[in-house]
């Protein structure tokens, strides 16, 4: 099991749908601790053991596992968007040694979301040009500016540093912001969101525990958990003889809605009854 950033829920919800497979299973687990060179040692390593399975979580691990193992099966998890990404070859079939479960929830179901929170016309989005997964969720947010009218501004964060320079241009320039599943703003995710309610900007999360966590106000996101089961199932068809390639990847299809009211109170938002009603997480 190879982690990017330490065990999370979907790294529970694996192991669990591992241990009742019925099958005896053994785990040894890598973090490669968001640094490239750690992931690198810890591929130069696992080539050399003879595992029956890799399980890897994250887009940026994923992509370095399958370009230099290519002969053992594959499962990945908490990827968004695998098939732009070349990680597999479409959802039906990977084409590769991989198959797993994507996080992805489709953005324009988040953006309209928000707009029942705050109808914005100016949305601001903070992501890592760095991340390829990261630049493609933007661009899928630039290309829904006509469909629900708003002009998107860039704010780039590939560094702590970059914090206290970028985030304070938001004021005045946005109605509200959006920042997509990537593991940089996660880890950035407290002082990203410390600097942003200090503007008293409305936030919108792919990430739920950046709504729990770190105080970004709401989240259309998947259950972490979830998807954790959901990759196990596609691991024990591996360990049933089915080839990584025939088995489809999939997506959840069903997703929470978490709302952090402690954080609505502080930047003077009124969420309304018809998302409370509807919401799976209530942070108070």
């Amino acid at each position: 099991m190879i982690t990017w950033r330490g065990e999370t829920d979907a790294e529970r919800g694996f192991m669990e749908g591992m241990q009742n497979s019925g099958y005896r299973v053994t785990f040894r687990k890598y973090d490669a601790n968001q640094n490239l060179k750690q992931l690198e040692r810890v591929i130069t390593e696992i080539e050399n053991i003879p595992f029956d399975l890799i399980y890897v979580f994250g887009t940026t691990a994923t992509r370095c596992i399958l370009s230099r193992i290519k002969n053992r099966p594959v499962v990945f998890n908490i990827v968004s968007q695998p098939v732009e990404t070349g990680i597999i070859k479409s959802w039906e079939s990977s084409g590769n040694n991989a198959t797993g479960a994507s996080s992805m929830v489709p953005i324009l179901n988040q953006l309209k979301a928000l707009k029942k929170v705050v109808d914005y016309s100016r949305l601001g989005i903070i992501y890592n040009p760095l991340e390829p997964n990261s630049m493609i969720q933007r661009n899928i947010v630039k290309n829904l500016e006509g469909v629900l009218g708003f002009t998107l501004t860039d704010y780039r964060i590939s560094r702590k540093s970059d914090i206290p320079r970028i985030i304070p241009g938001l004021a005045g320039q946005v109605d509200a912001v959006y920042l997509p599943a990537d593991s940089m703003i996660k880890s950035l995710g407290r002082e990203i969101m410390k600097h942003v309610n200090e503007l008293n900007i409305p936030s919108l999360t792919a990430i739920e525990s950046m709504v729990v966590s770190d105080n970004a106000l709401m989240g259309l996101v998947p259950s972490y958990y979830r998807l954790g089961r959901l990759s196990a199932t596609k691991a024990i068809q591996i360990f049933q003889s089915v080839k990584p390639s025939d088995i489809p990847s999939e997506t959840l299809d069903y997703f929470h809605i978490s709302v952090n009211m402690n954080t609505a109170k502080k930047i003077g938002v009124d969420i309304p009854i018809s998302i409370l009603i509807i919401a799976d997480k209530i942070v108070r």
